[in-house]
């Protein structure tokens, strides 16, 4: 049985999955699983992955009809047969060591889940280290990395750890969802018994300006506003969090939401997106009273709970 088992969803995403694969054969832990898990392509994404897969019988092939990341994640896990598995978007790339020296640090120290660092890669400057990277290896338990999580010092992105795959025994990343990532990792951290954080960016996230992150439509703001709600009422409900910890952990969500409203307050045109922009801003209550917040924030608070709450 391989070590590690990498599932890369891949939609439409032809001319940059080769680069992918490549990325993840050079690997310097050879004992690995790769699973292409091609969702609803409609150019030779397909194809080509079988083609790759004839060069490397590392490599299996998954064809799913419905074009969804979560749902290829879903379901390339029920392939995978590792004690630990990772995930790769299939535009993007990673260090040739990144799941030797994650492992090692794993089994090292008996852990659930190892985090690492994060760069935006550009194809016009140079890239951007999101996280200043002294490759400190640090082991915690799940409320420390939970912290670090909501109050964005680390990434929320799925793609930068290796995690142990019962771990998604009884979790499943959220299906028809952008920004999945943010409203999931959390739950997966609270799912451990320990953690470990390596702060060196291993992961390659390119940045193209056709890719969905990119895209500015209602959907995407409600989801992301969405993955703001999930977050602050796990922290609402959280029995490890005393209150003045949820202060803190809060009030990035607690941010983001409100300036995701004010996106939804003027985009809404239709009278179903109206009717969701209100049902979205009850949320607000989520919101601790004493949260410590910038003005702009406050003011757009305020405004929400005179004419919707």
């Amino acid at each position: 049985m391989s070590k590690v088992s990498i599932i890369v969803p891949v939609h439409n995403t032809e001319k940059y999955l080769e680069n992918t694969v490549r990325s993840l054969v050079k690997q310097t832990l050879k004992d690995i699983e790769i699973i292409l898990v091609e969702n609803g392509s409609t150019d030779g994404s397909l194809a080509l992955c079988h083609e790759i897969a004839k060069t490397d019988d590392r490599i299996k092939v998954m064809h799913l009809d419905k074009g969804d990341l979560s749902y290829a994640r879903n379901n390339g896990l029920k392939l995978a047969t590792s004690e630990y598995v990772a995930f790769v978007d299939s535009d993007d790339t990673v260090k040739s060591e990144m799941y030797e020296t994650l492992l090692h640090i794993a089994e090292e120290n008996g852990l659930d889940l190892v985090y690492s660092n994060i760069m935006k890669v550009y194809d016009d400057r140079p890239p951007k280290y999101i996280y200043t990277e002294d490759e400190k290896v640090s082991v915690m338990t799940p409320k420390e990395m939970l912290i670090k999580n909501f109050t964005h010092k680390i990434n929320v992105n799925a793609c930068t750890m290796i995690a142990r795959r019962t771990l998604f025994d009884n979790l499943k990343f959220p299906e028809d969802m952008y920004f999945e990532d943010r409203a999931f990792t959390f739950r997966l951290i609270n799912a451990t018994s320990k953690v470990g954080y390596i702060n060196k960016a291993f992961y390659h996230y390119y940045q193209r300006s056709g890719s969905i992150v990119h895209m500015k439509n209602w959907k995407m703001y409600y989801d992301f506003a969405e993955s703001d709600r999930m977050r602050l009422e796990f922290i609402r409900d959280s029995k490890m969090f005393t209150d003045e910890e949820k202060l803190l952990v809060s009030r990035k969500s607690s941010e983001s939401l409100l300036r995701k409203l004010r996106h939804l307050h003027a985009k809404a045109r239709t009278a179903d997106q109206k009717r969701q922009f209100r049902e979205m801003a009850k949320n607000i209550s989520l919101i601790p009273e004493n949260c410590q917040l910038p003005l702009k924030a406050r003011i757009i608070r305020r405004f929400l709970k005179m004419f919707y709450v």
